[in-house]
């Protein structure tokens, strides 16, 4: 019946018509089986928003109660013939079809960002960070943030989409620097981006932890905050475990943390590199030009088997950036560890 709908040339087509194209005989001649299968299909694709029917009213020529003319909405028939599956674009959700529906080949190399975009929007909880939330449906941190940096420009996937960044609902974040968690605590994390900080502070925030306090490293700026530590009684006897992306520059970043800061008991966090490692990699775009083989050595604090999958994604100029493993993720593992990190 679809291709029937497609060889129409009008926006309407008498439901008579549809019928003798359809049954290659004039519907009188039908069975009452035949004609109720004939309606439910017309109602189907109705529901699919690709034909529009109406009632009739009374005393009008009809089809059981469908009016003779039926509306066919061309952008949604033509989307059934080139492949586009428009239960993707939920309009619950808010998710508009009619870009996508013109532009075809676009659809086709957005179809998994839209596919993820659905399924998070579906079970949003509100509580990922736009960082985070990119990372889960982009696979790029910075996509809607910072699209112009990123591998995909996820602002403008929401824009074909219809969909505002701004009316998803997501965890505004703060930039800090040390936040305190618990005076009975003895371990102080060191975390190298904003977002994942700020979602390990609520984490920490909600039962007793051994984690004193969190630190905000701002990425290689961590290197220059440390001479201030001590304003915030913190010194040689705490433990400070590091924990960055998995990359090149993070690992460099915390090997120049610890050989800069020798006085002060600093290790990579066991713990989380392991869970990180879990989630799926990306490519590097900008690759600085660092000696790997410096960081490697700070790789023993890990699990063997870690220090084996890492050194593997930092030959192949790969990256795990931490927004992978978000907040709803890290509180499971919160739970599993019962809030303690070694």
């Amino acid at each position: 019946m679809i291709n029937i709908l497609k060889a129409c040339r009008k926006k309407t087509i008498d439901v008579y018509e549809l019928a003798f194209e359809y049954g290659k005989k004039p519907i009188l001649q039908w069975s009452c089986e035949e004609i109720n299968a004939f309606i439910e299909q017309l109602q189907g694709l109705c529901d699919e928003n690709i034909i529009q029917i109406k009632r009739s009213a009374k005393g009008e020529a009809n089809l059981d109660f469908i009016e003779r003319k039926i509306t066919i909405k061309k952008w949604n028939l033509d989307s059934q013939i080139e492949g586009v599956s428009l239960d993707l674009f939920r309009h619950d959700l808010g998710m508009d079809a009619s870009y996508y529906l013109k532009n075809l080949e676009q659809y086709h190399r957005d179809k998994p960002y839209i596919e993820r975009l659905k399924a998070f929007l579906s079970n949003n909880t509100g509580q990922l960070t736009l960082n985070e939330i990119s990372y889960q449906v982009f696979k790029d941190e910075k996509a809607l943030s910072q699209p112009e940096k990123a591998s995909v420009n996820g602002k403008r996937i929401l824009v074909n989409l219809g969909l505002d960044s701004n009316r998803i609902p997501y965890v505004e974040t703060i930039a800090p620097f040390y936040y305190p968690v618990s005076s009975e605590g003895d371990t102080v994390l060191v975390v190298e981006n904003k977002d994942t900080c700020f979602s390990l502070l609520r984490i920490f925030q909600q039962k007793d932890s051994n984690i004193k306090g969190i630190l905000f490293g701002e990425g290689r700026a961590v290197v220059k905050i440390f001479k201030f530590l001590q304003i915030y009684g913190l010194g040689n006897r705490d433990l400070f475990l590091y924990y960055g992306d998995i990359d090149q520059e993070g690992f460099d970043i915390a090997r120049s943390l610890i050989e800069k800061y020798s006085e002060y008991r600093i290790k990579l966090s066991k713990a989380l590199y392991h869970s990180l490692l879990v989630y799926e990699g990306r490519p590097l775009l900008h690759k600085r030009m660092i000696d790997t083989t410096k960081a490697s050595g700070i790789l023993s604090d890990l699990f063997d088997e870690d220090v084996s999958a890492i050194g593997a994604i930092l030959d192949a100029d790969g990256c795990i950036p931490q927004e992978a493993l978000n907040y709803e993720d890290m509180r499971v593992i919160m739970d599993e560890l019962q809030y303690r990190l070694f």
